[in-house]
């Protein structure tokens, strides 16, 4: 039987451990890079009520697969036209509970409004979200990352 035997070189060696030390780092970086692409073409896209409403969170890890993730998100309110308005702001969760607030309208619930129109008004859905994720400058701006942190 043939017997084969490969010595790596010291410094191959030392190459990969240290990609695989800032490996967690960088896809972190890359995630982000994508996810402000994103941000950046839905905030082009969406109504101006919207445009500083819109965020990228922290990079997190999901428990089931393991992925390192960010969202692209509306968050906050925004005020009643009226600053005496006296009554909340209404509306149902899927479980049919009510959720009431007198900071304003969710943001979230507008931008959703924006994006799938309403069906019990004449509400006509004008998208921007689905719009926003253009994988093509997406991709590009991770693989710049990456080019960056290791070429």
């Amino acid at each position: 039987m043939a017997k084969f035997n490969l010595e790596l070189p010291t410094d191959v060696i030392m190459q990969f451990e240290s990609i695989n030390r800032k490996c967690d780092d960088v896809l972190s970086e890359m995630v982000i890079a994508g996810a402000e692409v994103a941000k950046k073409y839905m905030a082009s896209d969406c109504p101006d009520i919207l445009k500083n409403h819109i965020a990228v969170s922290k990079v997190y890890i999901t428990p089931s697969d393991q992925c390192i993730n960010a969202k692209v998100y509306v968050r906050g309110y925004i005020p009643f036209s009226n600053p005496n308005r006296q009554y909340f702001f209404q509306h149902y969760g899927k479980a049919g509970q009510a959720f009431k607030t007198n900071l304003g309208v969710p943001a979230a619930f507008l931008a959703q409004m924006y994006e799938y129109g309403r069906s019990t008004s004449p509400f006509p859905k004008k998208p921007f979200m689905r719009k926003a994720f253009k994988m093509k400058d997406i991709e590009e701006a991770m693989t710049r990352v990456w080019n960056e942190q290791y070429w």
